[in-house]
């Protein structure tokens, strides 16, 4: 009976010593991700620490986003752009007409327009969960280390430095208030001392960070062209939604005051009313320690206190043919472990697996075998191959594009047809093979991603097609890819090599060349309204 007492009361210390540790993991954890406010600046602990926090509101409701940014806003935090909802819109209005930097930058505004500028602001810094975290001087304080956007880039010095940083600012004649341009002369002499994309170090106090501005006359900028369906492209048997479509012609992009630094932001805007909007959005942020990339389609109205914000409407489609971009890679020239795998074919769909290892060269018609089938977890992709189809072939099917694109020929043209390929040939290997891994009556999914590899020349590329239909919201969105870095295997040897199958890997890229063909649009009673627009693919 005494050992039993013995081992009763072991056990109850050993649980109540677990529990007490459990909760001291939690609240480490919590304490690792604290924001708090440092003269007037959001302080983050670590890069790690904001990019878990970063991740966690990317693509969260506005709703969720204002509720972790209230406090703050209560404490004197003053958001670049803020998030207003309807909930916060008075408190924000009183906070915001109060501050002195708010009132400049509304010079010469009526009172209605008097946020006005906010738009203006989202041509620098387009993200909306980012330039929240902003300060209103575009500033963000991640352990010692200031980060300043500005117009011209960013500039980033250790927080006992800042006061060097505004002296050089205040040396080049850049512009320290966000809202007001750099002049020309300015910037053309600072993009000359320094010509990289990335980091360049001014001195050791201070280093700068810009991503040059993509040249709209250039492939992947946005030039408005004409937009032409793509056949077998998602469709839609809604009468009213397609006379809407055939009546609606492609928008001019919208790159307002400023060219974006920070990566692609191309945004049309149907203002079908002086208090309501919808905004259609493609985007690629790279702001160095956080990147975005996706599209958004946004129902929006404006009270009385000017700031736009999100409004429920009746329904809202967001459709993108595609979506492409490419990640660049060393190529592995003359690797006998790629080009063995160079026949194989892989479709991951409802948690399974379907690897096709090449054509059956016994048959006359060289026709593809039986697939291997296999229960797969897709959340164990990389979340920028997460979909309800994701598919990875060696190249993209067919000999003549893999050709254009590994000589290197017109990148506009094999975004292009790439496209057509993969609403035409790709369509029907696609739907062939789904059929034969996951039966007869397997339809291919609107919403999916398709990556071509390309080892001898060191590239991936993306397409991506979306079809979302939402009804008594406020946006729609599809978040591509977002956080730090996309992380995959590009192993040179073994049977992993190149396979985005391999999970998080020791590679770590960002996505360049974004291109898009997209339609927003937002239904309020029975009138649509929206826009549709192409960058850099026809």
């Amino acid at each position: 009976m005494k050992n039993f007492k013995i081992i009763t009361f072991i056990s109850f210390l050993l649980i109540l010593f677990s529990c007490e540790k459990e909760e001291n993991i939690k609240i480490q954890n919590t304490n690792i991700d604290n924001v708090s406010i440092k003269d007037g600046r959001l302080s983050f602990q670590s890069i790690e620490s904001l990019q878990r926090v970063y991740k966690e509101y990317a693509d969260a409701t506005d709703e969720k986003l204002a509720s972790y940014l209230q406090p703050l806003y209560k404490k004197g935090f003053y958001s670049l752009r803020p998030i207003v909802t309807e909930s916060n819109e008075n408190f924000l209005y009183y906070h915001y007409t109060k501050n002195d930097s708010t009132m400049r930058k509304s010079n010469h505004r009526s009172q209605e327009d008097v946020f006005d500028y906010l738009d203006d602001l989202e041509d620098i810094i387009g993200d909306d969960t980012f330039s929240a975290f902003l300060n209103n001087n575009a500033e963000i304080l991640v352990a010692d280390k200031i980060y300043k956007y500005t117009d011209v880039g960013l500039f980033i010095s250790n927080e006992d430095k800042y006061n060097n940083l505004l002296s050089y600012l205040d040396e080049k004649n850049v512009s320290q208030n966000i809202i007001e341009e750099t002049p020309l002369n300015i910037k053309t002499n600072l993009f000359n001392e320094f010509p990289s994309d990335g980091i360049n170090t001014i001195n050791p106090d201070i280093k700068y960070f810009k991503v040059a501005p993509m040249d709209p006359d250039t492939d992947g900028g946005g030039s408005g062209a004409p937009y032409t369906p793509t056949p077998g492209s998602p469709a839609s048997t809604d009468p009213s939604y397609n006379a809407f479509l055939n009546n609606l012609g492609s928008c001019q992009i919208q790159h307002g005051l400023f060219t974006t630094w920070f990566g692609e932001n191309d945004v049309c805007i149907d203002k079908y009313e002086s208090r309501r909007r919808v905004k259609t959005k493609a985007f690629n942020y790279n702001y160095l320690i956080v990147y975005h990339m996706g599209v958004k389609c946004v129902h929006q109205y404006r009270g009385w206190t000017g700031f736009w914000r999100l409004e429920a409407t009746d329904e809202i489609r967001l459709v993108v043919e595609a979506a492409q971009f490419e990640y660049d890679l060393d190529a592995l020239l003359g690797n006998n472990a790629i080009n063995n795998q160079t026949r194989e074919q892989i479709y991951y769909m409802n948690n399974q697996k379907a690897y096709f290892a090449g054509p059956n060269t016994i048959t006359f018609n060289n026709q593809w075998g039986l697939p291997t089938i296999t229960y797969y977890n897709l959340n164990s992709l990389p979340a920028i191959f997460q979909d309800n189809l994701s598919f990875e072939f060696f190249g993209t099917g067919i000999d003549w594009l893999d050709n254009q694109i590994q000589n290197g020929i017109d990148t506009n043209l094999e975004a292009s047809n790439l496209n057509q390929q993969f609403y035409s040939t790709l369509y029907s290997t696609l739907s062939s093979q789904l059929q034969k891994a996951f039966g007869n009556n397997t339809q291919v999914p609107q919403n999916r991603t398709f990556v071509a590899k390309f080892p001898q020349n060191g590239k991936m590329i993306f397409q991506k097609s979306v079809a979302l239909k939402e009804y008594n919201v406020g946006y729609s969105e599809k978040t591509f890819d977002w956080g730090a870095e996309f992380s995959f295997n590009a192993s040179t040897s073994g049977d992993s090599g190149w396979r985005m199958s391999g999970g998080a890997g020791n590679v770590l890229v960002r996505p360049k060349n974004f291109r898009v063909k997209i339609i927003g649009a937002a239904r309020r009673g029975d009138v649509w309204h929206g826009s549709k627009f192409n960058n850099g693919i026809n």
